[in-house]
């Protein structure tokens, strides 16, 4: 029989609203406690600690206590297997830090913590999602050599590990919950319309999904369009794009994903996007950019419409493609729905497992 594994997943701050990332962490806790291991994710309060005085010090110890009497839940999106602990720390150190088998980094911010840690916290790893857009490009690459067993989500990531000198690098492909996220409507019955995320960072490329929804209202004015998004709508949001705040999980993937035909994605950088996937699963037919992000699971004329990011002109193409050829629309979206069965998040789940046991 196998030994149970003790498992800790540190990542960099805690948020309550759906985070992609966060996501991919809570998934392989799920899947790895209902194998039988005991995993903590861990929230820390601060990146480093601010222990200067003693008030810092005694709003850190209480600093717990005030957030889990804010938040009840602690985080109310996503339902947790029994077997997971949700630990909020005021620091990432030995004496917070409980004792197990394995401790994995999930942010260039919790890296450098995580490979001070003792070794009583458990062999250590890394599980790299991306390259942060707001960090300096030399002290997200530093953190990639350090003696951290690397798992990257992504080929591509994969690829820039090697050229940067990181060692002990293992691709594991996200896996999605084809429970959750499956087919409702039958395809053949929606309408061509468009649904497409909302976000803040500019690697999704918003301002560019912006002016190709514009061209394509210009063009299908009776089409429904729409956004969907974790904040408030922009103002650059126009009023014929219908908005959709923070939409509960049964909403996106019946509302959102089941009710549009099409999926938009305009990014310019991704680790491995998970709402593509996710809406490709629901069904849809995914307009996409050729970027290392989706080439995981889209292939351009196969699985998906791929073109070069910011190219406006190629994407509003690609849309209106679906629309007026319905026979690539239907052959887009089987093919789509099908290919994304191949990343389960029990194919992930057991690679995560194998791993940590090495």
């Amino acid at each position: 029989m196998k030994k149970t594994l003790r498992i800790a997943f540190v990542l960099p701050a805690f948020f309550r609203i759906p985070i992609g990332g966060y996501r991919v962490v809570f998934d392989y806790a799920n899947g790895l406690a209902g194998l039988g291991h005991r995993v903590n994710i861990i929230f820390p309060r601060s990146l480093p600690a601010r222990r200067s005085t003693p008030v810092d010090r005694l709003k850190a110890k209480l600093w717990p206590l005030k957030i889990r009497l804010l938040n009840r839940p602690l985080i109310p999106w996503y339902s947790f297997d029994r077997g997971v602990r949700l630990q909020l720390a005021s620091a990432i150190e030995d004496a917070v830090i409980p004792d197990g088998d394995a401790v994995v980094a999930t942010s260039h911010r919790t890296a450098e913590p995580v490979a001070r840690l003792s070794s009583r916290k458990g062999r250590k790893f890394y599980l790299i999602q991306g390259v942060s857009g707001t960090a300096p490009k030399e002290v997200v690459e530093a953190t990639w050599r350090l003696p951290l067993r690397k798992i990257v989500i992504a080929r591509w990531l994969f690829d820039l590990g090697m050229e940067i000198g990181a060692s002990d690098v293992r691709h594991i492909p996200n896996g999605i919950d084809f429970e959750r996220f499956r087919i409702t409507n039958p395809p053949a019955l929606r309408a061509p319309s468009v649904v497409s995320l909302y976000h803040g960072s500019e690697l999704k490329g918003v301002k560019y999904a912006l002016e190709v929804l514009r061209l394509f209202h210009n063009r299908y004015p009776n089409l429904q369009v729409t956004m969907f998004g974790v904040s408030p709508k922009g103002t650059e949001v126009p009023s014929w794009i219908r908005y959709v705040e923070n939409p509960m999980q049964d909403d996106l993937v019946k509302g959102l994903y089941n009710g549009h035909a099409i999926y938009l994605g305009a990014s310019v950088r991704e680790g491995w996007a998970l709402p593509p996937a996710e809406a490709m699963a629901c069904g849809c037919a995914f307009v996409g950019t050729d970027i290392g992000g989706f080439r995981d699971y889209a292939t351009n004329e196969e699985t998906a419409l791929l073109s070069p990011p910011g190219d406006v002109q190629a994407q509003f193409k690609n849309l209106c493609r679906l629309v007026d050829e319905p026979a690539l629309l239907r052959r887009i979206q089987d093919a789509g729905t099908l290919n994304i069965q191949k990343f389960t998040r029990e194919r992930a789940t057991l690679a995560m497992e194998e791993y940590l046991r090495s």
